[in-house]
């Protein structure tokens, strides 16, 4: 949408013959370039004129004269007049545009109105934000930041982490450079560039993704253990902070099982998967690799095989065997009789 400006122009009317009555605010106003300036003149004379003409530092703009109108240099095209207020309006702003109007109305018997005022046209300021790398890594990079700014009278800052960077520029064609150095860490935030003049203003963010990590591993057992019965179920988890978030392998007693991601599942488990497990943390784009503590895993035994158990039978029966051995030994000598002791029985007499 086209922007619009409204100038004001206070005329002082003049009752006498012949008399010229002269604007007496001299003010100015700014536009950007490319906008449209709308001189709109308040409180206008009454109709009939004999002449409304504009001009932009003593060179004609339009004149309008018994109905017609007639255009200076440049000027067709871009200009429109109101011959019953003498407003005008001026499109599509150069910077050559910049400079003192004067506008004249004369009426039937003589009498002029005039007015002046000044125009500042600007270009509109425009900003880019830009890095020597968006994605570096933590403690082994340093972020070079440029806010580049154009345009005409402006103002540019860089805001960073620790503090503020501003330029001023005076002129009405100019780009400023603004670079900062900082050293890449986790939480950076993102670094704006914002570039102002009195007509625009344009706001420019860089986002910075800091490559961290991954940091100590940690692993834990559901349930804890370290003992655990055959059978049971168990779930290792491992983390560890890390942007973009780490990949896991797992090991046990030191040898890759294959397995990867966050947890580790172990179903059903048996004696066989006793021993210690660990996990591996790594980040592709750090290049960085960190292994957990070490989480021992005990399970027994489930039970004994057919030799064990045949063992144990052919062992309990050697056992008994042994003990009816003992048991006759001690009897045998329980009974034997001794010499030279005899008991007589009597028969009676």
């Amino acid at each position: 949408m086209m922007l619009h400006a409204t100038l004001v122009i206070a005329l002082l009317t003049g009752l006498s013959s012949g008399q010229q009555r002269s604007l007496l605010i001299d003010g100015s106003t700014k536009r950007p370039v490319g906008d449209t300036m709308q001189f709109f003149i308040v409180n206008p004379p009454s109709p009939p004129y004999t002449e409304i003409s504009w001009s932009f530092q003593g060179s004609p703009v339009i004149t309008h004269l018994e109905g017609s109108d007639t255009f200076g240099s440049n000027y067709s095209g871009r200009v429109q007049l109101d011959g019953l207020t003498g407003s005008l309006k001026l499109h599509n702003l150069t910077l050559q545009d910049s400079g003192e109007y004067i506008v004249t109305i004369k009426m039937s018997g003589g009498t002029e109105f005039s007015g002046r005022m000044n125009l500042t046209a600007l270009n509109p300021v425009s900003v880019s934000i830009v890095a020597n790398e968006t994605e570096p890594i933590e403690f082994h990079s340093t972020v070079k930041v440029t806010c580049i700014a154009s345009g005409s009278f402006f103002t540019v800052t860089l805001f960073g982490e620790t503090g503020n960077m501003s330029s001023t520029y005076e002129g009405l064609i100019g780009k400023v450079k603004i670079t900062e150095y900082k050293e890449a860490r986790r939480g950076m935030r993102p670094f704006v560039c914002e570039a102002s003049n009195d007509v625009t203003g344009m706001v420019a963010r860089l986002p910075v993704n800091v490559l961290y990590g991954p940091d100590e591993a940690v692993m834990v057992a559901t349930p804890k253990g370290p003992s655990y019965r055959p059978g049971s179920y168990i779930t290792l988890s491992c983390s560890s902070e890390s942007y973009p978030a780490a990949q896991f392998q797992w090991a046990l007693n030191g040898t890759l099982l294959g397995r990867e991601g966050p947890e580790l599942r172990l179903e059903n488990v048996q004696d066989s998967e006793s021993g210690g497990y660990s996990c591996w943390a790594s980040n592709s784009k750090t290049g960085r690799k960190m292994q957990s503590n070490t989480l021992h895993i005990t399970v027994p035994v489930s039970g004994l095989s057919g030799g064990g158990i045949a063992g144990i039978v052919i062992g309990s029966l050697l056992a008994v065997a042994a003990l009816i051995v003992i048991v006759l030994v001690l009897l045998g000598f329980r009974f034997r009789p001794v010499k030279g002791c005899y008991r007589r029985t009597s028969t009676g007499d």
